[in-house]
C-alpha cells in the first residue's frame, strides 16, 4: 500500500441530516436546526428540515471516505462521488446504509488519482487524439504491466473510474465525452433459467477465467463454497472432543447447533433470547401431547413431524441468514433444553450485564444476543443491531476460527486438517441422509407406514433442511453420499501424500 494515501484519504465518523433539506426559511413547525453562516452576521443563519418519513429517524451516514488533493485540498468530484453514492444505496440493501463497497472503491480511486499525479497527468484532460494518451487508457495499461494485478482486479479497478467519470460527466460545468473515457456496448447475459440481463462491455476489461474450479474428491459446492461432510467415526471424535470438558459450554452449544440443524454461523451467532423462549414454550407444548399425528396448523408451524422445534430464520426475525432468506431451522428436543439451561445460567446472565455497561439499553431483554463473548461483545453483528451503521469493522464470526484451533490442539492426528466450522453443515446433511435413507421403501407396491418415504423424499426433505432454492444442489449433496466411503478413502490418502512432512 501507498503510504502517502494514510494522509490522503481519511474516513468522516459521521454525516448528520442527509436526507434533510436546507432552507433560508425557518418553519417553526419542523423544529429546524440552526445553523450559524459562516463570515455572516451575528444574526443570519440556513435552516435544515429533517426528514420523518423515513423509516429509520437516524438519516446519518457513518464512515463515508473523504480524499485530499496532493496540495492538501479536498478532492471536491470525488468527494461529491462518493457521498452521492452513499444517498442512492440508501436504504437499499435490507433497511441498512453502509459505506463498506464504497470505502474500497475510495482506496482504488486514490490510487487512480496518485498515478496521474506520478505521471503528471490532467486527470480531466481527455482531449489527445489518440486513445493511447488518455488518462484511463494509460491507467489501465499501466495495471496490465503490473505482475501484482490479477485480471478480475484489474477489471474491477477500471471499472471504479470508468463509474467516477460517469459521475463526473453529468456534474453542471462539465463537458466529459465519456465515448473518450472508454468505449462500451450493451450485451446480454443468459441464465440457465431463460433470464436475460443487459450489461455495459468496456473495451478496457481483460479476459479473466470466471470459470469455477472443479469440486475436489469428496467435498460438495453449495452456494460456492466447497464442503466436506466428517464421516461417522470423525464425527464421534468430533463430538467426544466437545463433551470432554475443553470447550465451555457456550463453545459446544455453538458447535452442536450446527449439527444439528446445518444452519450457517451468521445464524447461529444471531440468535436471541426471544427465540430460546419461543423454542422452550415449543418443548413445553411437545411434551405434553401424545401424538404429533392430527395437530392444528398453529403448532406445526412450531413443532414437525418428526419431533423437531420450528425456529423461523430470515426477514425480520432477528435471526441473519444468508442474503437474509427466510428459513425454518429445526431443533432436536435435547438441544433447545441444554440452550435454554445456558441461557438462564449465571455466566449468560454475566455477559449480558457486561454487554448493557458497554452499550446500555440499545437492546431489550428479549432482543439480547443468546451468544455473547466473556467481554460482552457479540460473535457476529445483526443487521437490525442498532450499531450496525455506526460500527465501522463489524464482528463476522471471527470467533469459528478460534474454536477451530481450539479442536486441532484436541483432536487425533487422523482427523482432517482442512477441517472448517462451515463442515457441520455438510456434516448434518450426511447424518440426516444416513437416516432418512433407512425409511426409504423401494417397493412402490408397497403401502406407506407412518415414517416410511418413497424414493426421492429423502432429497427434497435434505433440501428442505438445508434451505436449498435449487434441488440440483441438493443431489449433488446425495451423489456425494452415496459414493461418500469410496470418495473419502481417496481424498485421505492424497492428504496423506500431500502434507507429508508438514504435520
Amino acid at each position: 500500500m501507498d503510504k502517502r494515501k494514510s494522509n490522503r484519504l481519511i474516513t468522516l465518523s459521521r454525516l448528520d441530516y442527509t436526507a434533510g433539506d436546507v432552507t433560508t426559511i425557518p418553519d417553526k413547525s419542523d423544529y429546524p436546526i440552526r445553523v450559524p453562516l459562516e463570515k455572516g452576521n451575528a444574526d443570519e443563519f440556513y435552516f435544515i428540515h429533517k426528514e420523518y418519513s423515513l423509516t429509520n429517524s437516524d438519516d446519518s451516514v457513518y464512515h463515508l471516505p473523504f480524499i485530499f488533493n496532493e496540495c492538501g485540498t479536498p478532492w471536491y468530484e470525488a468527494n461529491l462521488y462518493f457521498y452521492e453514492r452513499s444517498m442512492e444505496e440508501d436504504f437499499s440493501r435490507g433497511g441498512y446504509k453502509t459505506t463498506d463497497e464504497i470505502r474500497k472503491d475510495a482506496s482504488m480511486l486514490l490510487d487512480y488519482k496518485l498515478f496521474c499525479e506520478d505521471e503528471c497527468i490532467d486527470y480531466l484532460d481527455f482531449s489527445a487524439s489518440r486513445a493511447a494518451k488518455r488518462p484511463s487508457y494509460r491507467y489501465s495499461q499501466y495495471l496490465l504491466h503490473r505482475d501484482d494485478v490479477s485480471p478480475k482486479n484489474l477489471n474491477k479497478r477500471t471499472l471504479v473510474v470508468y463509474k467516477f467519470y460517469e459521475f463526473v460527466s453529468k456534474l453542471p460545468g462539465y463537458t466529459l465525452d465519456m465515448t473518450r473515457v472508454d468505449k462500451t456496448k450493451q450485451a446480454f447475459i443468459i441464465f440457465q433459467n431463460g433470464f436475460k440481463k443487459q450489461v455495459t462491455l468496456r473495451s478496457q476489461t481483460v479476459n479473466a477465467s470466471y470459470q469455477q474450479k472443479p469440486v475436489p474428491i469428496g467435498y460438495v459446492r453449495d452456494g460456492g463454497e466447497d464442503l466436506r461432510p466428517l464421516s461417522n467415526g470423525q464425527c464421534d471424535e468430533l463430538i467426544d472432543v466437545l463433551n470432554s470438558g475443553v470447550f465451555s459450554v457456550d463453545e459446544r452449544l455453538i458447535h452442536l447447533i450446527a449439527l444439528n440443524t446445518g444452519c450457517r454461523k451468521q445464524s447461529i451467532f444471531t440468535m436471541r433470547m426471544k427465540h430460546i423462549n419461543q423454542l422452550f414454550k415449543s418443548l413445553e407444548v411437545a411434551e405434553g401431547l401424545e401424538s404429533l399425528h392430527n395437530i392444528s396448523q398453529e403448532l406445526k408451524d412450531e413443532i414437525s413431524a418428526d419431533g423437531t422445534l420450528v425456529l423461523k430464520a430470515g426477514g425480520k426475525t432477528g435471526i441473519d441468514t444468508k442474503n437474509g432468506k427466510p428459513q425454518k431451522l429445526h431443533f432436536p428436543r435435547s438441544l433447545v433444553q441444554q440452550i435454554h439451561t445456558y441461557a438462564f445460567s449465571k455466566e449468560s446472565a454475566k455477559r449480558r450485564k457486561l454487554f448493557e455497561q458497554q452499550y446500555g439499553d440499545i437492546l431489550s431483554e428479549d432482543d439480547m444476543y443468546l451468544f455473547l463473548s466473556t467481554n460482552g461483545n457479540c460473535h457476529y453483528m445483526a443487521k437490525n443491531d442498532p450499531r450496525y451503521r455506526q460500527v465501522k469493522t463489524r464482528p463476522k464470526g471471527e470467533h469459528t476460527d478460534y474454536l477451530k484451533e481450539k479442536l486441532f490442539r484436541n483432536v487425533s492426528a487422523s482427523f482432517p486438517k482442512s477441517f472448517t466450522f462451515h463442515w457441520q453443515r455438510a456434516t448434518f446433511a450426511y447424518q440426516y441422509y444416513q437416516h432418512l435413507s433407512r425409511l426409504v421403501v423401494y417397493n412402490g407396491k408397497t403401502k406407506l407406514k407412518p415414517g416410511q418415504l418413497r424414493p426421492g423424499d429423502e432429497i427434497r426433505k435434505i433440501q428442505i433442511r438445508l434451505h436449498h432454492t435449487n434441488r440440483e444442489t441438493t443431489e449433488h449433496y446425495l451423489k456425494l453420499f452415496v459414493e461418500f466411503d469410496d470418495k473419502l478413502v481417496a481424498q485421505d490418502g492424497y492428504e496423506e501424500i500431500l502434507f507429508k512432512g508438514i504435520f
